[in-house]
């Protein structure tokens, strides 16, 4: 199976996106690259299937407004 690359949203949907940050700060933005269309959640799965409905087989970049990642990790590794 090969991959898909992932595209980037424009520098211009992104800046778009800072504006808005004041009031959606920590929901999740669904971005169709290609168009520049987002759709906002909650949570990144709630994003998505708002995404979906629309775009059934597009494939969406995900971002944290105010934020520099989606989701995040807390706690340790363990050796195996």
């Amino acid at each position: 199976m090969k991959l898909q690359e992932l595209k980037r949203p424009s520098r211009e949907t992104l800046e778009g996106l800072k504006k808005i940050e004041q009031s959606s700060k920590g929901r999740v933005a669904a971005i169709k690259p290609e168009s520049g269309e987002y759709f906002l959640g909650k949570t990144a799965l709630e994003a998505f299937h708002k995404a979906r409905k629309k775009y059934p087989k597009a494939t969406f970049y995900f971002i944290r407004i105010g934020y520099p990642a989606v989701d995040f990790h807390k706690g340790t590794l363990k050796k195996l």
